[in-house]
């Protein structure tokens, strides 16, 4: 992770950050992206907000513009809620992704189109 600029807002009690970060494969999610950045910058994730991800094509670089607030309630006066909706939907999604690999429940199988039309002509 490369940091190309960093600017302290202190009046929004926050931090604009330009991060360069290179891919291994297809562009990270922001969840995964989230945790990268927490862990770089030893902050929580929820006080963190990603504003843009900018993918070039065939370039295995992504740059990022990231918000690093210094509490919730600013995070919810200053930035849209559609972006925090954003943020909150990958949460959910990873935590979905976690539970699904449940046993399957026994479920009747449905009857193929032919054993129904072998049915009634049995009748």
């Amino acid at each position: 992770m490369q940091i190309l600029k960093e600017n302290d807002m202190k009046l929004l009690s926050r931090k604009r950050v330009i991060v360069m970060i290179e891919n291994k494969a297809a562009t990270p999610s922001r969840a995964e992206l989230i945790k990268e950045v927490a862990k770089h910058f030893k902050t929580k994730e929820d006080l963190i907000v990603i504003k843009h991800i900018y993918q070039q094509f065939g370039n295995k670089n992504t740059k990022l513009i990231i918000h690093l607030y210094d509490d919730k309630e600013k995070m919810k006066l200053f930035e849209h809620e559609d972006l925090l909706k954003k943020h909150k939907k990958e949460d959910k999604k990873d935590a979905e992704a976690s539970e699904k690999p449940k046993a399957k429940e026994n479920v009747p199988e449905e009857k193929t189109e032919q054993e129904s039309v072998e049915e009634s002509k049995e009748e």
